[in-house]
């Protein structure tokens, strides 16, 4: 498998991609021989892959949803809308996770070398984190970008770890309670790491002691995601509809950097839930706000910019 496969396979027609999805599936339920459920988030694609898995493969398979504290409401009550779909938690809040490991700044893979080099005691792994690896092959990896290599030091931490936290760990709780396994609706398009991840699985399906997984949406790419929307008239939540474009954790820093102040996810934070919005700006790290670590990366909030133009506008 290689990225020259996924690529045509991403050119395919939506009606290659479905078929080519419900063989992944009922593959998936074969060879494993375990009862499945469908990774629900309430998001569009976790949406489609759940009405898809039940319209060609069998109509009684369950959804799981995780109320992480951190969905948006109208998420919650579109979760708790859809039949069959469990609801689980994870043991810590947000506020704790976030005091205990740090802020969701940047990105995923940044945010993963920003911690490791903050926390570990292997100089080895921090001079990685620092300056990279096999620069002698024409290229670098591992290395924290130097653009944010002073997020190491910084007066509060920066982590990956709230999904580890607030997601993951229920998950794999309720597969370990249950024997369940878990068929997931993440799109390849949606980074390169989830790229790298399709290559490395060899396609869609993932038989891995310890990392048993379905992804039969990898190939699809959001065009698709809502040509099924459209195909099947299949209900969503109704955030789309309010202007959202992703439906994560209403806190999450990840990307915020890249975005315009008044089409951000904090601007829509703030003018669907301003009280959240305000509770998760006072979230703290080590004594430093949530606000004020967004500041720090160069992130411009709804609220201040706001108040800055309405400043702007009296001169």
């Amino acid at each position: 498998m290689d990225i020259e496969t996924l690529q045509k396979r991403q050119r395919w027609t939506l009606e290659q991609k479905i078929d080519h999805a419900v063989a992944t599936v009922e593959s998936y339920i074969a060879r494993t021989g375990k009862t499945p459920y469908v990774s629900f988030s309430g998001g569009k694609d976790s949406t489609v892959l759940l009405d898809l898995v039940r319209r060609f493969v069998s109509k009684d398979i369950k959804g799981v949803f995780c109320n992480t504290g951190n969905e948006f409401p109208e998420i919650v009550r579109f979760a708790r809308s859809t039949p069959n779909v469990t609801v689980i938690h994870p043991k810590q809040t947000v506020k704790a996770v976030l005091a205990t490991y740090g802020f969701p700044l940047i990105s995923k893979e940044q945010a993963h070398g920003i911690r490791q080099a903050r926390t570990t005691k292997s100089d080895k792994l921090r001079k990685i984190r620092l300056y990279g690896t096999d620069r002698n092959k024409g290229y670098i990896s591992g290395k924290i970008s130097d653009k944010w290599q002073f997020l190491i030091n910084a007066p509060f931490m920066v982590s990956e770890q709230c999904c580890e936290c607030l997601k993951k760990r229920p998950f794999k709780q309720y597969q370990k309670e249950t024997g369940e396994v878990p068929i997931i609706g993440t799109l390849a398009t949606e980074s390169e790491a989830r790229k790298q991840q399709y290559v490395r699985r060899g396609g869609c399906n993932s038989f891995r002691e310890g990392h048993l997984g379905s992804y039969p949406l990898s190939i699809w790419t959001d065009a698709d995601i809502w040509a099924y929307l459209r195909k099947f008239n299949v209900p969503y939540c109704e955030l789309y509809n309010k202007g959202a474009v992703r439906t994560g954790c209403m806190f999450c820093g990840f990307g915020a950097h890249l975005e315009k102040p008044t089409s951000s996810r904090f601007a829509m934070l703030y003018d669907l839930h301003p009280k959240a919005y305000e509770v998760f700006m006072r979230y703290e790290n080590n004594g430093i706000t949530y606000r004020e670590a967004l500041r720090a990366v160069g992130v411009v909030l709804p609220d201040e910019y706001r108040q800055l133009n309405l400043f702007q506008d009296y001169e």
